[in-house]
């Protein structure tokens, strides 16, 4: 019998190797007679490959000239020294991934606050500068409030971010670079809307949101006269001609809860749009103040409005549900009760439906903004202007019959409907008209995106991050993606309707740690779940992050052990919730990682807690 090979143990124990990703990586192997660790000891060594997606020895070899220069093979280097003189694992980044994008990651959606941003500052320092690191830095700081940082970091950063720079200059209170870039940079919607932040009269405001309007031409807006906040009090400058009497009927559905400070806003704005063919749903998802009372006189002087009333608050996503039930037209989309629309929102999407073949739907663009008009958010990427995932329309046979509806959860089931619709009839199935924008959505406080738990900034993190995994995950395995309720993949409990963050879930363990690195560390996590699956407990699982975490690993949990997760007896925890469990076990040699993270549940052992989310600059 041949002697055991030292070199193919350590490989096994180290985790490096994946068969399924070698196979589908390395298509020919699956063609031979060799099982994939037989083919990489015998013939893919030799022929350079990786073995898994977590080491490629081309990066290793360059990121150390030293195992290069000695014509040591990579692999063999790492597991027999370099691993214990700390050198780092050098996985070969995904197309347009770098080190700064990387550290964005843990800094953002890994909570990870100290040690990104002291690397990205030394990338954004370098010379020549990494521009991914200094935009990074720029939307933390202001993230963190303190604009006059992240001014610096934008000056020279190109006409792309001409829009935050004017922002972040304009809160710093330097008027005079705010207004030298507004007068310098490209013209654009963006830049439009991000001179609101300039001058907070009432016509300077209007001033910059007609402007960007008319870029697109569409009809320029008026303020009405009286002491409401300047949202509710736009109006058409000029009558909007009326369009689309015979076209095909639109089915608008409004959910509304709680809403009547804001609804006689929303109400004027959908059914004052051009389009004729209309139908406004008014779903009132068992309000306890006067939105009900709001929409029944309205539909009292407008026959196109109907009140639906429900008798158990369920959440915006089951009342949209309900209000599709009873939709006739041929088209559905969606208005927030806070919300404003420009009167040619609907006549523009229809138009578009009509005149471009091949579409499954189409989006169109909207502005954060206070009740003030003023500029409040944009995306990771500096963008003012972005998709209006609530202007989503779509053939309601498609919505109907092909996706079943929403998913009923809190939040951000809209985006995992659109990501259904791209799945199933490819990524430009679903496109993002240009121009804008058609839609304002009001910033406030009680916005879900303001939710601690709930939120989002620019960048996906806690419950949300990981509802967007467990939906990816599930998309691409699916047999059918049509689904009423709940849909069938776990989804965390913050997000479900009636969570409450007083509450404390009880499980027998938790398992915290790197849950995306198949190391040894990790197989010693899947032997603890096969002996916990045995035994009947209930687990939950917290993802941590490091520095230690290679560029190109990715944030996401393993594929492996996320076919594991059920959401009944092994789930993921998230940011908001609190769990009593008989034990916390972090994975072997990972109990530091918990310390420096944002984003961590609170986990409890005995009445004493164990782990927390960490404050972070």
């Amino acid at each position: 019998m041949d002697a055991p090979d030292p070199f193919a143990e350590a490989l096994r124990r180290s985790g490096l190797f994946e068969a399924d990703w070698y196979l589908r990586r390395y298509p020919d192997v699956a063609r031979g007679r060799l099982d994939p660790l037989t083919h990489f000891l015998r013939l893919g060594q030799s022929l350079d490959r990786a073995p898994g997606p977590h080491f490629c020895p081309r990066a290793y070899r360059a990121a150390h000239p030293d195992v290069a220069a000695a014509g040591i093979d990579p692999l063999r280097h790492y597991l027999s020294r370099g691993r214990a003189e700390g050198r780092r694992l050098h996985p070969e980044p995904p197309p347009g991934q770098s080190r700064a994008a990387h550290l964005r990651g843990l800094l953002e959606t890994g909570g990870l606050s100290e040690g990104p941003l002291q690397a990205l500052t030394a990338l954004a320092q370098a010379d020549p500068p990494d521009p991914v690191a200094r935009q990074a830095l720029a939307l933390w700081a202001l993230k963190q409030g303190r604009p006059a940082a992240a001014a610096r970091w934008l000056d020279g950063s190109g006409p792309g971010m001409a829009p935050l720079h004017l922002i972040a200059a304009a809160q710093a209170g330097d008027s005079a670079t705010a207004a030298q870039i507004r007068a310098s940079a490209p013209g654009s919607g963006d830049l439009d809307l991000a001179a609101t932040r300039l001058d907070p009269d009432p016509a300077a405001r209007l001033a910059c949101l007609n402007a960007a309007l008319a870029r697109s031409g569409l009809a320029p807006m008026a303020l009405r006269d009286g002491a409401a906040p300047l949202l509710d009090r736009l109006a058409p400058r000029v009558p909007t001609p009326p369009q689309g009497a015979d076209g095909p009927l639109v089915s608008v559905i409004l959910a509304a809860h709680n809403a009547a400070a804001t609804l006689p806003t929303a109400l004027e704005a959908v059914l004052g749009q051009s389009w004729q063919a209309l139908e406004l749903i008014l779903v009132d998802d068992a309000s306890s103040d006067a939105t009900a009372a709001i929409a029944a006189e309205r539909a009292g002087r407008d026959p196109r409005l109907r009140l639906i009333r429900l008798a158990q608050n369920g959440g915006a996503y089951g009342a949209r549900n309900a209000g599709l039930a009873l939709a006739r037209g041929r088209y559905v989309t969606l208005h927030d009760a806070d919300d404003w629309s420009h009167p040619e929102r609907i006549t523009r999407q229809v138009r578009f439906l009509q005149d471009q073949r091949g579409f499954a739907g189409c989006l169109s663009l909207q502005a954060r903004v206070g009740p003030d008009l003023a500029v409040s958010r944009w995306t990771g990427e500096g963008r003012i202007l972005h998709e209006n995932m609530t202007s989503l329309m779509l053939p309601r046979a498609l919505l109907s019959d092909t996706l079943g509806g929403w998913d009923v959860l809190r939040v951000s089931a809209d985006g995992e409907l659109l990501r259904r619709v791209r799945r199933l009839y490819g990524a430009g199935a679903v496109p993002e008209l240009p121009g804008g924008p058609l839609a304002l959505q009001r910033d406030h406080d009680g916005n879900a995106t303001r939710d601690a738990a709930t939120g989002m900034d620019g960048f996906y993190y806690g419950a949300r991050r990981e509802y967007y995994e467990a939906q990816s995950a599930h998309h691409a395995g699916a047999a059918t993606l049509r689904y009423t309720g709940r849909a069938p993949f776990p989804a965390p409990a913050v997000l479900h309707p009636g969570f409450d963050p007083a509450a404390e879930l009880r499980l027998d363990h938790v398992y915290a740690g790197l849950l995306g690195l198949r190391t040894a560390a990790f197989g010693t996590l899947l032997d603890w779940l096969d002996a916990d699956r045995a035994a009947g407990r209930q687990v939950g699982l917290v993802p941590l992050y490091g520095m230690a975490l290679p560029t190109g690993a990715g944030l996401s949990v393993h594929p492996v052990l996320r076919a594991r997760i059920d959401g009944a007896g092994l789930r993921v925890l998230c940011y908001g919730e609190t769990v009593c469990c008989t034990a916390l076990r972090f994975l072997p040699g990972q109990e530091d990682l918990a310390r420096p993270l944002r984003y961590l549940p609170r986990i409890r052992v005995a009445g004493r807690e164990v782990l927390a989310p960490q404050d972070g600059e």
